[in-house]
C-alpha cells in the first residue's frame, strides 16, 4: 500500500531515453534517485520551472518503481556490459523492485558469450541456466536481473559461499586408508529441500546419504572440514579422476591459475599438448572439450588484442562459439567509436551505417583492419534480413534487404512486397535497426 505522505514526481528529459530522476518527497524532505543510482537530498522539483527540456510528472509508488527499475538497469548496462570482458556478470533477484540493493541478489550468472549463461552452484563451479533468457522472454514475469562488476560479482559469489557453507550444508571428507575418495554434503536442517550429497571429482555433485554407506566400512574415515577445504579436496578429487583417466583424454591439457580453478574448465588460461613444469595446475581434456576451451581462449585473446580502426573498434558477429576461430562466417558486422560511450552501428554497405542496438544478444568477435575489410566486401553484395523496431508496442518490421532491392512482409507467411524503409532511416531517429541472424525464408 502506498505510503500517503510520502510522493513521487519522475523528471523526464527531452530527447533522452532514461529520466533525469525519480524524486521522493517526504513531508518537506526531498530526495532524488538519479543515474548514481542512490537516493541523495535534491533540489531538482524547484529547478524544473528553469529547465524548458524538462518535464514533472507525479507518479503513484508502483509507477516510480518502474522508472526506478529502468534506471538500475540501463545505467549498470552502460557500466558493466563490454564487449571486450572475458565475462559479463549479472545478477538476479527474486523481485523486479529489488535490483535497487545488490544485497538482495539471489543469483550470480556470467555471460562468456550469448547462448553461453552459467549460474554460480557454489563451490567453485558453473552450471548452465536458461534463467536470464526466461525473464527476457516473459517466462518469468516475477524475476529481475542487472548487470554487475566483476568486484561485485566476487562479492556475490562469496556470498552465495557463505549461504552453503552457513545454512544449507554440513562437509565432510569421507578417506579410505587416508586417502580422499569423496566430499559428502548433509544438510544442516533434516526437512531442507536440498537432500545428501556427495562428489567424487566425476561431474558435479550428486544425490546420495554416503555417510550411511561407509558408517561401517574398514578403512574409511570421516571428517567434518570447512567449505573452503572441501573445496581444495574437491579439486584435488577432479585431478585424480582426470589423470586416472588420461588414455582417453588426449585433447590437450587445460592449464589454471589456482588448484580450485580445476572445478571450473572455462577459468583455463592456456591450452597446451604438453604441459612445462610452470604448469602447476593442469588437467588433461577430452578433443569436444580442448576445441571448446580453444574457442572460448580464442575469444578472450582477440578481446585482449583489439585496437581500433579508423577510430572504431569492430566486431564481427557470428552464429555461435562454434564460428570464432572463422570470423570470415560472420552473418553481420557492427562498431562502436573508441573514444565515447558507445554508440552502436550496424555495416549496411560501404560508407552506410545504420543505429542499432547494445550486442548483448549477440555473439561478437573484436577484429581487425584486414577481417573488417573482407567481411564488409562479403556482406555488400548478399542478401540480408534486417528488424526495425521503434519502441512503440507491436512495431516490428523485417526487411529483406539486397543492394539493388527491399522487401517486407506482413507476417511470417505474407509474400514479399516492395518497401522503403532502411533507405529513409536517417528521418526516423527513433528506429533501431537489428540484423538477428535467424532464417526468415520459407
Amino acid at each position: 500500500m502506498d505510503d500517503p505522505d510520502v510522493s513521487y514526481t519522475v523528471i523526464l528529459v527531452e530527447g533522452e531515453q532514461l529520466p533525469l530522476a525519480v524524486v521522493r518527497r517526504t513531508g518537506r524532505r526531498e530526495e532524488a534517485f538519479t543515474h548514481t543510482l542512490r537516493w541523495e537530498p535534491s533540489d531538482l522539483l524547484s529547478r524544473v520551472p528553469a529547465e524548458p527540456t524538462w518535464t514533472a510528472r507525479p507518479a503513484e509508488a508502483g509507477y516510480a518503481n518502474g522508472f526506478l527499475v529502468e534506471l538500475v538497469r540501463e545505467v549498470r548496462a552502460r557500466q558493466h556490459l563490454s564487449e571486450f570482458a572475458d565475462f559479463k556478470y549479472f545478477a538476479v533477484f527474486r523481485t523486479a523492485v529489488d535490483v535497487l540493493d545488490l544485497g538482495l541478489a539471489h543469483m550470480l550468472v556470467r555471460r562468456p558469450e550469448f547462448h553461453g549463461d552459467q549460474e554460480y552452484a557454489g563451490h567453485h563451479m558453473w552450471e548452465d541456466t536458461d534463467a536470464l533468457h526466461d525473464i527476457d522472454r516473459g517466462e518469468d514475469m516475477r524475476r529481475e536481473y542487472v548487470a554487475i562488476s566483476a568486484d561485485e560479482a566476487a562479492a556475490l559469489k562469496q556470498r552465495i559461499d557463505t549461504r552453503w557453507e552457513n545454512e544449507v550444508l554440513r562437509y565432510h571428507v569421507v578417506r579410505i586408508g587416508g586417502t580422499p575418495f569423496a566430499v559428502a554434503g548433509v544438510p544442516r536442517n533434516p526437512h531442507s529441500a536440498v537432500g545428501p550429497v556427495m562428489f567424487n571429482g566425476e561431474g558435479g555433485f550428486v544425490r546420495g546419504d554416503l555417510l550411511s554407506q561407509v558408517a561401517d566400512a574398514p578403512r574409511c574415515s570421516v571428517e567434518e572440514v570447512p567449505l573452503d577445504h572441501a573445496v581444495s579436496v574437491m579439486s584435488a578429487l577432479v585431478e585424480f579422476q582426470r589423470h586416472r583417466s588420461r588414455a582417453e583424454l588426449t585433447g590437450g591439457h587445460a592449464v589454471f591459475a589456482h588448484h580450485q580453478d580445476r572445478l571450473d574448465l572455462d577459468s583455463a588460461y592456456a591450452l597446451v599438448q604438453t604441459p612445462e613444469p610452470h604448469h602447476r595446475y593442469v588437467l588433461p581434456l577430452s578433443h569436444a572439450e580442448a576445441h571448446h576451451l580453444h574457442l572460448r581462449l580464442t575469444m578472450r585473446a582477440a578481446r585482449r588484442a583489439a585496437r581500433p580502426v579508423d577510430g572504431h573498434y569492430y566486431f564481427a558477429v557470428l552464429a555461435s562459439l562454434r564460428d570464432a576461430a572463422e570470423p570470415d562466417r560472420a552473418f553481420s558486422l557492427i562498431r562502436c567509436p573508441a573514444d565515447a560511450a558507445p554508440r552502436w552501428e550496424l555495416f549496411l554497405r560501404p560508407g552506410e551505417w545504420l543505429p542499432t542496438s547494445s550486442p548483448l544478444t549477440l555473439v561478437t568477435l573484436p577484429i581487425g583492419a584486414e577481417q573488417v575489410e573482407r567481411i564488409t566486401a562479403a556482406l555488400a553484395g548478399r542478401t540480408r534480413h534486417l528488424q526495425i523496431v521503434n519502441g512503440e508496442p507491436g512495431f516490428l518490421r523485417i526487411v529483406r534487404w539486397t543492394p539493388a532491392s527491399e522487401e517486407t512482409r506482413e507476417g511470417p507467411d505474407g509474400p514479399w512486397q516492395p518497401c522503403y524503409l532502411i533507405g529513409r532511416w536517417r528521418d526516423e531517429p527513433t528506429w533501431t535497426i537489428t540484423e538477428p541472424g535467424w532464417p526468415v525464408e520459407r
